[in-house]
């Protein structure tokens, strides 16, 4: 069964979604896709707010579309890192603690939002965790990921050989939508066999303009031409910053 489906995506739950779940899971169907995985921030529920997150993911989720229900922990810091699958609050700020704790709840631990950082992650964060977004529509914007970021995340996998890249939706609302999706084949449509293909790296990332594996495989064309659109982009972005400026 092939499948197209988005990660970190927030629902009205978190304090800066704007979505129900429902309506999450309408907008990813029309758009073609059969799983979303939830990330809620942490720091904004209640337990009974993950209680609703349980229901409210097994009500929205059928024999054809898959809403994975799942926590992003800030840990105090500008470091945030997604339990894929992980719906058990943890009081700890440590890092490494919240990480254990994703991984003793079967759930896959996700550096999330690397550019917030600048790419700079303690080594012994990014050898426990199990992959980096390489590509944070929020964050990285639409239609491409960074030069910067291909660079950033090939410096964490010669620390962390088994790092994984992912792309992350960080949808807050129905307008930021980009059709960036993680593409797999499994043979059942379930949470579980979902979160299995994305911990033995079996996916594609797939948009309009980039592809990529689970290890960020690029051809030196493709990076190169990804370097040269990614700073025509940033000028573009300058210029534009400009021009409102100019005329605000």
């Amino acid at each position: 069964m092939q499948l197209k489906g988005a990660l970190h995506v927030h629902s009205a739950l978190s304090g800066d979604g704007t979505m129900t779940i429902r309506e999450l899971a309408s907008l990813y169907r029309r758009h073609g896709y059969q799983f979303i995985a939830i990330t809620e921030h942490a720091e904004d529920l209640s337990e009974s707010d993950v209680e609703t997150l349980r229901k409210e993911s097994a009500r929205n989720s059928s024999d054809r579309f898959c809403v994975i229900p799942g926590l992003e922990f800030s840990a105090g810091t500008e470091l945030h890192i997604l339990g894929l699958g992980v719906t058990q609050l943890f009081p700890q700020d440590d890092r490494l603690a919240v990480i254990e704790h994703i991984h003793a709840q079967g759930g896959l631990a996700v550096l999330a939002h690397p550019r917030r950082i600048q790419w700079n992650c303690p080594a012994g964060i990014v050898r426990a965790i199990d992959a980096a977004e390489i590509w944070n529509v929020g964050y990285d914007g639409k239609f491409l990921p960074s030069a910067k970021a291909l660079g950033g995340f090939a410096a964490m996998r010669q620390v962390n050989p088994g790092l994984l890249a992912v792309a992350g939706h960080d949808l807050h609302r129905r307008e930021s939508f980009y059709d960036a999706a993680m593409e797999m084949n499994v043979p059942s449509l379930s949470a579980d066999a979902i979160l299995e293909n994305l911990r033995r790296g079996r996916y594609q990332i797939r948009s309009r303009f980039f592809r990529a594996g689970p290890g960020a495989e690029v051809s030196p064309a493709r990076a190169t031409c990804l370097r040269v659109v990614s700073e025509q982009l940033r000028h573009i972005r300058r210029a534009r910053s400009l021009a409102l400026g100019w005329f605000s």
